[in-house]
């Protein structure tokens, strides 16, 4: 902390303080849709900030104060922001796909391109020609003119009419030149990498490209290199083979499940036969009621004579009744035990589901009405 700034005013808000500063030297947030700084004022941590001034986790009075700015932080976002650069200039010489808007995140970085239904093959070639940019160590030149000769070079997105005074220009040799006010590296080498992560389409005609760069791509790279090595481990697998292992296994837990389910089917024949030798009589109504503890309460109601016995399976585990009748109007049950009952559900005539706090006694209360 060696030169200090000078906070005019401060006023709380719930449990931080927002100070207004002369001169402030902290990038505010969101500018450029880029990432605002961080650091510290005298003891003071800077949590957000704004063109007029910043929000701290602690009161200072106003004065004059040393601060520092997060400059590691600073360095992430230039890796974004000239990353950002490069794959906007990379999908318009690829694709002609123009980038709409841009937005940096604390975790990851977007891009709306004006496309949608992208191919593999174009965010793979798009990616492979950043990386090339990227790979040549390319100098990252900063051009301060004005809006008449900015208008001369050829522009990858033109000026805004608002654009007024002095313009600060980002060119990257003749690949990309931009307007642009944010942090830049100052050269493509300091990079290292950028990898598209993910893509969704948004309405518009738009899609939505994440992408990660510099030490942010590097770490995916590494944790997601950490857990196929112990999904390997765990699967007894060679790393290369995985895709082959976790297929065989998710064919042979579908297999299983089969077989499992047929199972449940043939016991749920033998349960019925023994569930209505035993019914609870109420009002003539013979109630047939069972607490489920697997899959097999899931095939009751094919083997219980439902114009003869009214059905009630109990999940205790997700608190939860299903109702299967064919004597009694399930419809009219289930919305008379809504009434005296803090439950939610619904039904047709023949079945239905409730749930909520209520027991097996609520509902033969109501039966016996």
């Amino acid at each position: 902390m060696s030169e200090k700034v000078k906070i005019i005013n401060v006023i709380k808000q719930r449990d931080k303080y927002f100070a207004t500063i002369e001169n402030n030297p902290f990038y505010p947030d969101g500018k450029g849709g880029q990432l605002g700084d961080r650091g510290k004022i005298d003891t003071a941590e800077v949590l957000s900030t704004t063109e007029t001034g910043i929000v701290l986790n602690k009161h200072l009075n106003p004065g004059e104060y040393f601060y520092e700015i997060d400059e590691k932080r600073r360095i992430d976002i230039a890796q974004q922001h000239t990353a950002q650069h490069i794959l906007s200039a990379a999908f318009e010489r690829i694709a002609s796909l123009k980038t709409v808007s841009f937005k940096m995140g604390e975790e990851y970085s977007t891009i709306d391109l004006d496309g949608q239904d992208i191919e593999e093959e174009v965010l793979n070639k798009a990616q492979e020609l950043s990386n090339d940019i990227i790979s040549k160590c390319i100098e990252v030149e900063e051009i301060v003119t004005d809006k008449e000769r900015a208008q001369k070079y050829n522009l990858r997105k033109p000026l805004s009419d608002k654009v007024n005074g002095e313009v600060r220009l980002i060119k990257i040799d003749d690949f990309d030149i931009s307007a642009c006010g944010g942090f830049h590296v100052k050269n493509t080498g300091n990079i290292n990498l950028l990898k598209i992560t993910n893509t969704e389409r948004l309405k518009g005609n738009l899609t939505r490209a994440y992408f990660l760069a510099g030490l942010r791509a590097i770490k995916d790279y590494s944790q997601k290199d950490s857990i196929l090595k112990n999904i390997s481990a765990i699967l007894t697998s060679g790393l290369y083979d995985l895709e082959n292992k976790v297929e065989s296994l998710l064919n042979e837990n579908k297999d299983y499940k089969n077989r499992i389910k047929k199972l449940a089917e043939k016991n749920a024949s033998y349960l019925a036969k023994d569930l209505i030798e035993k019914p609870v009589v109420v009002n003539k109504n013979r109630i047939v009621y069972h607490k489920k503890e697997d899959e097999t309460a899931d095939f009751l109601h094919k083997y219980v004579d439902l114009k003869a016995y009214t059905l009630i399976i109990e999940d205790e585990k997700n608190k939860t009744f299903s109702i299967f009748s064919k004597n009694i109007n399930c419809k009219e049950l289930i919305d008379k035990l809504k009434m005296n009952n803090n439950i939610k559900g619904g039904g047709s005539e023949v079945r239905g589901n409730i749930s909520g706090d209520i027991k097996f006694e609520d509902i033969l209360k109501i039966l016996e009405k």
